[in-house]
């Protein structure tokens, strides 16, 4: 009873500094933070997954997936990001008893993963919009011009949205940004510009992130696919997408969701960065 008191007046300790600590810096990120959780439940999902080919699936899995779970570090990277506790509700690998169980279960993952890291970047893109609309600055035409030229890629391009679905998402998205606003005019003026400046960096990385997608003719190579879920070729490809731009789409989306997550993270909590480097470094990363 005295160790789990002990731990449990820790925390609290813990807990009281942090929030003695608070700023405007750490209400923006996690002002940005809001919906992150989602994407990198999926993740968890896809790392577990492989990292289970390693013992309890490894008759289902193939060489290549064998191999990624010899050197997969995923999931100790993700329980350092503590801004971020929430886990799957269920354990991922629990009900596989064949290849096909498997092979199904890595698909709906990395579906799930798309359809989340989608949401997000809408969610990001709003608030993002709502401290432009907010916040005092001397925004040129160009920039605001190119923001929306980005944001357009993403849903017409990364995440292929159909054209007669766009229209009403980008009402949906507008309704969104007006009630972000509402929020917004509510908070202190500091935490606004705060929630601005943090935002503009968030855009600079969803343009690398969008840099695929820039030029129609695929010509640029993918980047390392750290949380590839290395679905089967044999998988039939949907309507929208093409299977190399699913198999992109999946590795983008995992690489730009655990990127921002550990900005966020290491925003709030910045004496984790030693450790976290050091696990990155270890994990080759």
């Amino acid at each position: 009873m005295t160790k789990w008191l002990s731990l449990f007046l820790l925390c609290s300790v813990q807990i009281q500094g942090a929030i003695a600590a608070d700023s405007p810096a750490l209400r923006a990120a996690r002002y940005y933070a809001q919906g992150l959780e989602r994407p990198l439940l999926q993740i968890r999902s896809g790392a577990a997954l492989i990292q289970a080919c390693a013992d309890r699936l490894r008759p289902h899995c193939s060489k290549e997936q064998r191999e990624a779970a010899g050197r997969a570090g995923a999931l100790t990277l993700l329980d350092e990001l503590t801004l971020f506790p929430q886990r799957p509700a269920e354990d991922p690998v629990a009900g596989i008893t064949r290849r096909r169980d498997f092979e199904r279960k890595m698909n709906e993952t990395g579906a799930a993963l798309l359809h989340e890291a989608g949401a997000y970047d809408r969610e990001l893109f709003a608030r993002f919009l709502a401290t432009l609309a907010v916040c005092p600055a001397d925004d040129n035409p160009e920039y605001l011009l190119s923001l929306q030229a980005m944001k357009l890629v993403n849903y017409a391009g990364f995440q292929a949205v159909p054209l007669d679905e766009l229209t009403q998402l980008l009402v949906d998205e507008t309704r969104r940004v007006e009630a972000l606003e509402e929020q917004m005019r509510a908070a202190p003026p500091e935490d606004c510009q705060a929630a601005r400046k943090l935002g503009e960096y968030l855009m600079q990385l969803m343009n690398a992130k969008l840099g695929p997608w820039h030029d129609a003719r695929r010509t640029q190579k993918p980047p390392a696919r750290e949380f590839d879920f290395d679905k089967p070729k044999a998988e039939p490809a949907d309507e929208a997408r093409k299977p190399d731009d699913r198999q992109l789409a999946q590795a983008v989306a995992g690489n730009f969701v655990s990127v921002v997550a550990t900005e966020l993270h290491l925003i709030v909590y910045p004496d984790s960065e030693a450790r976290i480097k050091a696990i990155a470094d270890a994990q080759g990363y």
